[in-house]
Parts: C-alpha cells; structure tokens; sequence
C-alpha cells in the first residue's frame, strides 16, 4: 500500500450528549488534531449515513456504548456484518468500565476500548497506533 497516497481519515464520533460531544471535539483540537470530525446522535442516524454509498466512509469511529435509539454494540455488530464497513476501526467510549463491557467490546470486533474523559494525549495514542490511516497533526503536539 502507499502510504503517500492516502488522504486525512476522516473522524466519525456517535455519541448522544452534546456535551460529551463538545469534550471530545475539544480533545482533538488540545491534541492538535486537524482531521474533519463529524457527530452523529445516535447510531441509527450514524448507520443509516455509513449505509449511503454516496457518503465518504470514516477512517476511525468513536462509538459510546449507552445510547437511547440503538446501543453502541448493536451499532459495532451491525458495522461488522457489513463488507463495506467492516474494516473501520471504531473505538468504543463509555464511562464504564466494566470488565464486561470491555471484553464485549473486544469480541464484537472493537479495536480499543477508552473512558469518556477522553484526553488528548488518549487521543494521539490511539491515532499513532492506527497504521494504514493519516493523520494531520499540528507539528509540536507531542
């Protein structure tokens, strides 16, 4: 693969808190960050874009686990049974940790598992251990 041809990954959070959302966002931005964040309320809406072949696919997806309309592992389930969308890495965010819900996590096909005080040093772990996805990254961030 070459890497010089990819293009910024974009971001995609499903997440139902406005503030939540605003935390995150902030995150990214601390962490310098420059990729397109987009938030979807919840995972119906975020399904239901992803289904759409006319959109753009994420290269990464933030997914909270307790959302009212369809949970965060219905979502990932759904993600991972579909060709198209399978091989988007999503991280699942929760203010659990329940051993539980990570281990879940992990069997549905999740590819980390972080606490909704999300930092942006989190944040950078996460996208430096993303091979085959660009980043921008404001230079001085680590």
């Amino acid at each position: 693969m070459d890497l010089t041809a990819l293009k910024p990954a974009r971001i995609m959070l499903v997440e139902d808190s406005e503030g939540d959302v605003y935390i995150f966002k902030r995150a990214v931005a601390d962490a310098k960050i420059l990729n397109e964040v987009t938030a979807f309320r919840d995972g119906r809406e975020a399904i239901k874009h992803l289904r759409d072949e006319n959109n753009e696919l994420p290269g990464i997806i933030f997914l909270d686990i307790n959302m009212p309309v369809m949970s965060g592992f219905d979502v990932l389930r759904q993600l991972k049974a579909t060709d198209r969308l399978s091989r988007i890495p999503v991280v699942m965010l929760t203010i659990s940790q329940e051993e539980e819900d990570i281990i879940r996590s992990y069997d549905y096909g999740a590819v980390s598992f972080i606490t909704k005080t999300v930092r942006p040093e989190n944040l950078l772990d996460i996208v430096s251990a993303s091979p085959g996805l660009q980043f921008v990254i404001y230079e001085g961030a680590r």
